[in-house]
């Protein structure tokens, strides 16, 4: 007995250890030399982890914007549906994780000026490419159409595709899943997201209808009366807009667009 209780004590002590490491994670303390970003990592080239680091779009703007403000960046991840209620709790202080500018999302957080206009795009079998080659058509047609679920996405096929079987997934992976398996006819989500999987996903009969839906915008949501953080991502913004910064930042990541 005497030598299980050593081991014993040791896996508690390493439990602990680990526990504390896992919270370090979810959460971090406010501080005036820290800035804490909120994301959601699954919207390559936007924001997604690549061997444990941040990468994308968002990655090299939130460290921008931390620079621009003289302090330290700090990731803090959550599932999506968890960004802006995180954010009113105070667990972060600015969410740059993709988000599409709405008046829903106006009434939980204040967003800053856009950076990145957008629209809903289509990815679809190769072999259905002519009869979505109008992406209007998903506004008549009875066919299932995939979205993630709680994205602008699900709410835009919500409100305009009244004939057709909605069919959420968990992830823009999924929905490429969903559509190669035919469970799906096609796949809505922004922009970026779909220039990717049209890129990652060729080799699996999958393509992308180029026209976009309508004209979105995409910006960082602050808590409500934050100004100090609202003023300051204004600025760096504006400051980035006029020197060119912010178009060659988005090209590196989206260079099919314009900032």
């Amino acid at each position: 007995m005497k030598s299980i209780r050593p081991l014993a004590h040791g896996l508690l002590a390493l439990a602990a250890l680990l526990l504390a490491g896992c919270a370090s994670q979810l959460s971090v303390p406010a501080s005036p030399d820290i800035l804490r970003i909120g994301v959601a990592p699954n919207s390559a080239p936007m924001i997604s982890k690549s061997g444990g680091q941040y990468v994308g779009l968002e990655a090299d703007l939130a460290r921008a914007l931390a620079a621009e403000m003289g302090r330290e960046p700090r990731f803090v991840e959550r599932r999506w549906d968890q960004l802006l209620p995180s954010l009113a709790a105070g667990q972060f202080d600015i969410i740059m994780s993709n988000m599409t500018i709405t008046a829903e999302r106006r009434i939980q957080a204040d967003f800053t000026d856009p950076y990145l206009q957008v629209g809903q795009m289509l990815l679809v079998r190769g072999d259905d490419f002519a009869f979505f080659q109008d992406p209007r058509i998903i506004a008549l047609t009875d066919k299932r159409i995939g979205v993630e679920a709680g994205t602008v996405s699900e709410a835009f096929v919500q409100r305009n595709c009244l004939q057709a079987t909605r069919v959420t997934v968990k992830s823009p992976e999924a929905g490429v899943n969903a559509l190669a398996k035919g469970t799906i006819d096609v796949f809505v989500h922004d922009a970026p997201v779909i220039w990717r999987l049209s890129s990652t996903s060729a080799s699996r009969g999958v393509t992308m209808i180029p026209t976009p839906l309508g004209s979105e915008y995409l910006g960082w949501a602050v808590r409500r009366g934050d100004s100090a953080t609202l003023e300051a991502a204004n600025s760096a913004l504006a400051k980035w807009r006029k020197s060119g910064r912010l178009t060659r930042m988005i090209n590196r990541w989206v260079p099919t667009t314009r900032g």
